[in-house]
């Protein structure tokens, strides 16, 4: 089955569903660089009959569709690019500690960790906000649409551009045909392009902000933390809590355990 978004002889756009087996209907398959899981090709309609009751929603509604549609999946779209590159993070701390242990490097250099930890703020970072996307997609939120194309452009570039600066800490293997960073890259990049080039999407969240419709960029609504309940007042530190495991405290070194010997306090003289 085939969604398929034409006009209607009123000119409105609408949506309808045409079975993939239908006369009139050509296909002609694209093999992409990268996502080769994903099926691409282009459509061809000559003469395809639609029914009314292939028509989702009401005709003109197209729109409003479509846009519904890409709230709730541009974010699913960033968060399986920032797996990808975290998968890519795992990958190359297991390659580093392999050589380690056997040898190869006596440690790692300083360049390979920040890299490492700029990686990890900014994959972790941009996973917040596609969550955050999705939650106001789920809800229905005003700025679902707004936050989706931001969440996919800036999501899918930190993930591409975080994957080609941790495959080069792997050294040669890291660019191999059948390495999985080097599959991720090619990936990686193609996200880059499907649902549109992100020049467009960075443009369309522009525009909705220069259009003033959506308010301050930054809501200031107070803390939405919960607060601490008076009946469980903070532990102190070392203990714990009621169902927590007992954890084994290390032992302090010697040169720390000392003790210091205080004098006692002399009498004043009568």
């Amino acid at each position: 089955m085939f969604c398929v978004f034409f006009k209607d002889p009123a000119g409105r756009l609408t949506v309808g569903v045409v079975d993939a087996g239908v006369a009139g209907l050509y296909r002609r398959p694209v093999t992409s660089a990268g996502l080769s899981r994903w099926a691409w090709g282009e459509l061809h309609l000559d003469g395809v009959r639609l029914r009314r009751r292939d028509i989702l929603a009401r005709p003109g509604k197209g729109m409003d569709l479509l846009r519904e549609h890409f709230a709730h999946y541009r974010p699913l779209v960033a968060a399986t690019a920032l797996g990808a590159a975290a998968a890519a993070c795992d990958s190359v701390i297991a390659h580093l500690d392999t050589r380690r242990k056997a040898g190869f490097i006596s440690g790692t250099r300083d360049n390979a960790l920040i890299t490492l930890g700029r990686a990890y703020a900014q994959i972790n970072a941009a996973m917040l906000a596609a969550l955050t996307a999705q939650r106001l997609s789920q809800a229905g939120d005003e700025r679902a649409e707004l936050w989706g194309c931001a969440v996919k452009a800036h999501g899918v570039d930190v993930a591409y551009a975080a994957a080609s600066e941790l495959a080069v800490l792997a050294g040669a293997s890291g660019f191999a045909a059948d390495s999985p960073l080097a599959k991720g890259r090619r990936d990686l990049n193609g996200l880059l392009y499907a649902d549109g080039i992100h020049d467009s999407l960075y443009r369309t969240v522009g525009r909705t902000l220069t259009a003033g419709a959506l308010g301050p960029v930054i809501r200031s609504s107070g803390s939405r933390l919960p607060a601490r309940s008076r009946s469980r007042p903070r532990p102190r530190p070392g203990t714990r809590r009621s169902g927590e495991p007992a954890a084994r405290l290390p032992a302090p070194s010697p040169h720390l355990a000392r003790r210091t010997r205080i004098p006692p306090a002399r009498r004043p003289a009568a």
